[in-house]
């Protein structure tokens, strides 16, 4: 017992720091030592062997021997046991009780949505606000000439990307608009928005003479358009034909516009009618590229005919903030993952767009993107890369009602697409008519 009581002891001086554990502890240590010193002098006392004693003479008076007989008395230090004894199984109760209280409410379940952790009042208010979580996703340095938003002008040459994403318009179009010839090209995407557009664009007018006179260009192509200028015009630099290697033709996503009507061509001015292409590019990714009140800063002259495909809901965003691709690009530079800049698009949803400059002491960046949502990176031609992230979320009232219609009137596209040939009687021009346009 002596032995249990001392290593209990020494165990609770080393687990029990706690101030009512360290209370009970320390009262059970004074009874402790009151009791084993009390116990150590009784048991060094029988331990001692017994020494044998010489008989003492008999008292000559019986009355004198019964007045010396001792009285039986109880072993010292038995008290002390007893008190300790009592006193350590309290002890052992209460910490074994104290200890369960703890283990069951540690096993308690725990809500879903607070980590584990009880919010008190003040981290309920910043628990509730949303935080955005990423992860690094590796995009090779190359790709900063790739992509919906690179911006090619005469400070931006134009880098060759993958030239098997662009498509003869031609073989994928519909049947609403004509195109120059079978070798007229633009990039995929470029050319599902674009057969959206136009056929939006005849449900809402019944035209069907809008014609795609170019698109895609080669470096050897633009080089052969800006001589031909230079020499109609006798100056040393064009302000209507773009630098070869410095065309957004040459990329792809840029196309010019002309009218195409009982087999006679004619300019393309986006007035009248026509002003609804204007007005609704942004819905399909297109923006009218090069205005009057911008030529200052992307260094062309005003050209009604000519529209660029940067994709949504940029589109959008330029469009409803007059900014041209150059602007907006500065613009996005403002904007990083942890402070995005949120744009709703026409229909209602919501994006949210940031830059991420490229790692140039690497041969790759790492690009923060969300784990649970859908997104796209493009480069800027230049020094990084935008990140568009669609929220999944719509906004409320007047842009929800405006999704709905926006549906609405896409079913009745589709469905004008399909019985375009049987409404007007018409079928898409042989591509040898177009090409001699």
């Amino acid at each position: 017992m002596r032995y249990c009581v001392q290593v209990f002891s020494v165990f609770s001086e080393k687990m029990f720091e706690i101030s009512l554990g360290g209370t009970i502890w320390n009262l059970c240590d004074a009874v402790l030592i009151f009791g084993g010193f009390s116990m150590s002098r009784e048991e060094q006392k029988q331990s001692k062997p017994a020494k044998k004693k010489a008989p003492k003479k008999q008292a000559a008076s019986p009355q004198k021997q019964m007045t010396k007989r001792p009285n039986p008395r109880r072993p010292r230090g038995t008290g002390g046991k007893m008190v300790a004894e009592i006193v350590i199984s309290v002890a052992l109760v209460a910490f074994v009780g104290y200890q369960g209280f703890h283990m069951y409410h540690s096993l308690q379940p725990i809500s879903q949505g607070t980590d584990g952790m009880e919010l008190t009042s003040d981290m309920s208010e910043a628990a509730t606000e949303p935080q955005n979580v990423y992860e690094n996703v590796s995009v090779s340095n190359e790709d900063v000439h790739a992509g919906d938003l690179i911006l090619v002008n005469a400070n931006t040459a134009y880098v060759e990307e993958n030239p098997s994403e662009i498509v003869s318009i031609y073989d994928h179009k519909t049947d609403n608009y004509h195109v120059s010839g079978t070798e007229t090209s633009l990039r995929q995407q470029a050319v599902d928005a674009l057969n959206q557009m136009l056929d939006a664009f005849y449900v809402a007018t019944g035209h069907q003479d809008m014609i795609v006179i170019s698109g895609y260009r080669t470096n050897a192509q633009q080089q052969e358009l800006y001589d031909e200028d230079l020499q109609a015009t006798g100056e040393q630099t064009s302000t209507r034909v773009a630098l070869p290697g410095h065309s957004e033709h040459e990329s792809g996503y840029s196309l010019d516009f002309s009218l195409y009507e009982d087999g006679v061509q004619s300019d393309y001015d986006g007035t009248g009618e026509y002003a609804w292409i204007n007005e609704n590019c942004s819905h399909y990714g297109y923006v009218l590229r090069y205005t009057e009140d911008k030529q200052d800063t992307t260094g062309i002259q005003a050209e009604p005919w000519h529209y660029r495909y940067v994709g949504q809901p940029h589109a959008a965003y330029m469009q409803e903030n007059n900014v041209c691709l150059e602007e907006y690009l500065t613009l996005l530079k403002n904007y990083s993952a942890d402070v995005p800049l949120s744009i709703t698009n026409w229909d209602g949803e919501i994006y949210q767009v940031y830059y991420v400059a490229a790692d140039t002491a690497a041969d790759s960046t790492y690009v923060m993107v969300p784990p649970d949502k859908k997104y796209t990176i493009s480069g800027n031609n230049s020094d990084g890369f935008i990140v568009t992230v669609d929220t999944g979320e719509v906004q409320s009232g007047e842009a929800a009602a405006s999704e709905a219609s926006g549906a609405a009137d896409n079913h009745a596209v589709d469905s004008a697409a399909d019985s375009a040939a049987d409404v007007s009687g018409e079928t898409a021009p042989d591509a040898e008519a177009d090409a001699a346009q």
